[in-house]
């Protein structure tokens, strides 16, 4: 169903780096009337730390009522009005080369209405915007093509293209049944390429609109005809959107195969939109998009101003009062300076004027201090709101869930932590902001009191002071935006330089960090100085309309005035409005970014979680289970950023079981680990945790009763003993903990014992220590109800893994254990072991049984390990180096031919000075 949309983009900007897909689709939503909930259309969206897909974003699009469709078109057929994709979510590139989802609204005769979810709306030129999109390829059959390229959505953009450049109607319907005509592919994408060089060399001004163009486009579809195999000899390969496919980096030769099995079809991406479909199409699949539709928008000045109220309405009206009384009292200001004009021939006497001038002193000290105390209460309302902010967030911490944190990259969540302190400016900025309007209009209405005549000129004027800059803020926006994306792009340079900074001085890579440091330095610096540029030419603009206005404004207070006393009081306050609505125009720019701060900060506050799922873990009973866990995984998937991690996952794991699951890395085995934690939601199926669906409540008890052993795991900043007893009972013999985990000799080497920092993320031990460490914090859990060792080894060698691996299951041999390895020797042990590929369980059985199989995949694997560790470690080509406590030692065979070889070397050495 066609809907007539809104002639202004909503603007909707992103709370994340990586939200900009959630972002840009609630704006085309709401753009058609559907309002949407923000933080559950981005769970729907399954963003996490690489983004969401825009194949998700076309399915959430549909689902939630629109008439969207996905597609590849030329970008030169992009803004066209016919066929018309425009409004739709386009893939962009940015300065840094990564992609970013812009909404293009529309096409006003060369400037695109974009709303873009890191800056706002902004409207850049029609040429500007095509060179700012992500070109994709993708293949296609040459019949598939040719059926779509046939129809009107490519030819009628074809006929546009060519009457642009003056070619006459008859001549277009000629070039258009020549292409046509032979059913191919060929001819078509010739004179699509054709058509797209003649418009580059008319913008080049080699070639002029008309006569010119349309004999040049003959001549090339004569030389077509003759022979259609030179066709990318007669128009460059770079003119052409659809090609045979070919190797990477292989230029196509001047013949070409007329019908190839493949063609790469090059273009812009875009999920179009034409409209809104009937109300009872709309059928949303998951419960996040449900709630979505259901739950009311976030509106952050109601949050703001809810937070102001929890601390009492008396200071904010006693800072509008003071304000109000500041602005009339600067009025009265000056109305007593006009007064002292008119009674300085009656005061005669020195000391009644000195008793004069003390008395305006006076007075402008009190208007002073009415404005001191008011912005005090001012900087204490920023305060005060800050701490409401961070003692809500500290309440709801512990009902945020888990997958909010585990979806934003780290970075992120540190931005946002150190941003809220912006919100103590908001008090600032809103005060500032009432008292400049309030000023602006006290100081017109001054001047229309004293002349009545020029109200409509002072009207004017005061408008022009808010008006123009609001002109230019646009584009000023879509300028600095550009800034802002250089200069992060070049803070992330930073960060990987330094992060790397050992493997690039070791390969020698310092010219190559320097040449691509100038290049995203000079982009910063051009992008920065045509910001600085526009922005001098918008205060130029201001100060030329103000003077004139100003001089005109002036020019009528004479005539009318004459030289009346009112005559100095009337320049003042004319001359005032222009500062005046410079500070407002800079309150008012300063907004969209003090907005998109408040929503960051509220975001984690929006995401707590339902009221079903809500409960604090210490209320109630304590979850104090008897029997270890029985775990059931019914027809489970997992989503994340638009693919499937996991699918139809059916597995039961009985009571006190060990079992364990191998697979190749990327398998999803740590995501079945995940989905235990609560990393995953499940998007379809249920985890039953003895009968019971594991979510919410339940969920976060099970944490509390589970020993979890990863890489992954967070080591404190403090001492050994303070990472030991984390999450533990600190009263707690620590001695058969060290014993089992192979702690005793750490302890001894340490300088402080247990009391000895293991440093930030445990830089100050090593990375197979720092894993025992994180082994015996899981060992000291009491009676753990389920344990879940996800790597618990990495960095250990095969002996010590293998008895720690021993230790750890007799320890827990009456609990529920899930054992996650790359290891396959370590799991023929087990009774059980699971077998994952792509998301699947591909064998389930006993590792004796399975290993005996020659086609099972867990033999397969058993063998590609004991290949490689033949080939490596009992081979005589390798030489077998030995680390211990500080000394490298060679053993074997090899470090007798070591020798032997160096020997050999020396005496021919020795020879050859002979």
């Amino acid at each position: 169903m066609k809907q007539k949309t809104r002639w202004l983009v909503p603007e909707v900007v992103q709370t994340s780096n990586m939200d900009c897909g959630p972002a840009s689709l609630k704006c085309l939503l709401e753009g058609f009337g559907v309002n949407v909930h923000y933080g559950h259309l981005r769970d729907a969206c399954q963003t996490d730390v690489d983004g969401t897909s825009i194949n998700t974003l076309e399915k959430i699009a549909v689902e939630l009522g629109l008439d969207a469709a996905q597609m590849v078109v030329p970008k030169d057929h992009l803004l066209m009005d016919i066929p018309g994709y425009l409004p739709g979510l386009v893939v962009v590139r940015l300065p840094n080369g990564n992609t970013h989802f812009v909404v293009a609204w529309r096409n006003h005769g060369g400037v695109v209405q974009v709303m873009d979810p890191a800056s706002g709306r902004r409207w850049p030129s029609a040429r500007r915007f095509l060179e700012e999109l992500h070109i994709h390829t993708m293949r296609v059959p040459p019949q598939g093509w040719r059926s779509w390229a046939g129809g009107d959505d490519f030819v009628k953009p074809l006929c546009e293209r060519m009457l642009r450049l003056k070619i006459s109607d008859s001549l277009c319907s000629e070039f258009c049944q020549f292409a046509l005509e032979p059913g191919d592919w060929l001819s078509l994408a010739f004179l699509d390429a054709s058509v797209r060089m003649m418009t580059a060399l008319v913008s080049s001004g080699a070639l002029r609109r008309g006569r010119e163009v349309s004999g040049v486009l003959q001549k090339l579809m004569w030389e077509f005809a003759q022979d259609s195999t030179c066709a990318f000899a007669l128009v460059p390969e770079n003119y052409w959107c659809v090609r045979p496919q070919g190797p990477p980096g292989i230029k196509i030769m001047e013949a070409v195969d007329s019908a190839p099995e493949q063609l790469e079809f090059s273009g812009a991406v875009i999920v179009s939109v034409k409209g809104v479909r009937e109300a009872a199409e709309v059928k949303p699949s998951s419960e996040n998009l449900s709630r979505a539709l259901k739950e009311p928008p976030v509106r952050p000045l109601q949050e703001l101003w809810g937070m102001l109220r929890d601390d009492g309405l008396l200071a904010p009206t006693l800072v509008f009062l003071a304000m109000l009384a500041a602005v009339f009292g600067l009025m009265a200001e000056a109305l007593l300076f006009r007064g002292l004009i008119d009674i300085h021939s009656e005061l005669a006497t020195g000391v009644q004027r000195i008793s004069t001038m003390a008395l305006l002193l006076g007075f402008m000290l009190t208007v002073f201090f009415v404005q001191y105390p008011v912005a005090k209460v001012q900087l204490m309302l920023g305060r005060h709101l800050e701490n409401r902010f961070r003692i809500r967030f500290l309440a709801a911490l512990p009902q945020i869930p888990d997958h909010f944190f585990q979806s934003r990259p780290t970075s992120d969540t540190a931005e946002r932590s150190h941003r809220i302190t912006a919100l103590r400016e908001l008090p600032i900025l809103g005060g500032g902001l009432l008292f400049k309007a309030l000023s602006l209009l006290a100081t017109a209405a001054g001047i229309i009191w004293i002349a009545p005549a020029l109200a409509p000129l002072v009207i004017l004027m005061a408008v022009m002071q808010i008006l123009v800059p609001l002109v230019f803020q646009p584009l000023l926006n879509d300028h600095n935006m550009r800034v802002q994306t250089h200069a992060g792009a070049l803070a992330r340079f930073y960060m990987d330089a330094l992060l790397g900074i050992v493997p690039i001085r070791s390969h020698g890579a310092a010219e190559s960090v320097r040449r691509e440091h100038e290049s995203l330095l000079s982009e910063w610096v051009r992008s920065s100085y045509v910001s600085l540029r526009l922005q001098l030419n918008s205060q130029a603009v201001q100060l030329i309309v103000n003077s004139l206005l100003a001089c005109t404004l002036v020019a009528y207070c004479i005539h009318f005035q004459r030289a009346s006393p009112d005559l100095l009081l009337m320049i003042y306050w004319v001359l005032a409005l222009p500062p005046l609505g410079e500070d407002i125009a800079v309150l008012i720019r300063q907004y969209p970014r003090q907005r998109n701060t408040l929503l960051r900060a509220l975001e984690p506050l929006q995401a707590v979680r339902d009221k079903e799922e809500q409960g604090s873990v210490d209320d109630g009973e304590d979850f104090c289970p008897q029997q270890p866990a029985h775990l059931c995984f019914e027809n489970v998937s997992v989503n994340a950023s638009g693919r499937t991690i996991l699918d139809g996952i059916n597995l039961n794991i009985a009571p006190g079981e060990h079992v364990a699951i191998v697979g190749p890395s990327g398998a999803g085995k740590s995501s079945l680990a995940g989905l235990l934690l609560g990393w995953h939601k499940p998007a379809s199926g249920r985890l039953l945790l003895n009968g019971a669906e594991l979510k919410g409540e339940l969920q976060a008890r099970f944490r509390l009763h589970c020993a979890w052993v990863d890489p992954a795991i967070q080591l404190w900043n403090s001492s050994l003993l303070d990472n030991l007893h984390y999450g533990n009972n600190p009263n707690k013999s620590l001695f058969p903990t060290l014993e089992q985990a192979d702690l005793i000799k750490l302890v001894a080497s340490l300088p402080d014992g247990l009391q000895s920092a293991l440093g930030e993320g445990g830089a100050l031990v090593s990375g197979g220590e720092g894993q025992r460490v994180r082994l015996g914090r899981a060992l000291g859990r009491e009676h753990p109800y389920c344990a879940i060792l996800d790597e618990p080894f990495r960095g250990l060698d095969r002996e010590q893994r293998q008895r720690l691996l021993g230790r750890v299951r007799e320890t827990w041999k009456d609990t529920t254990l899930i054992c996650i390895t790359h290891d396959i020797a370590e799991t023929q042990n087990f009774s059980r072991v699971l077998v994952v590929e792509d998301g699947h369980i591909v064998e389930d059985g006993a590792p004796v049984e399975l290993g005996t199989r020659g086609d099972s995949r867990y033999a397969q694997l058993l063998a590609a390990e004991q290949g490689l560790w033949q080939g490596c470690w009992q081979s005589a080509d390798w030489r077998h180096l030995h680390m211990n406590a500080g000394y490298l030692t060679e053993s074997g065979k090899q470090a007798e031919a070591s020798v032997a070889r160096q020997g050999a070397k020396e005496c021919t050495e020795v020879i050859g000075e002979y």
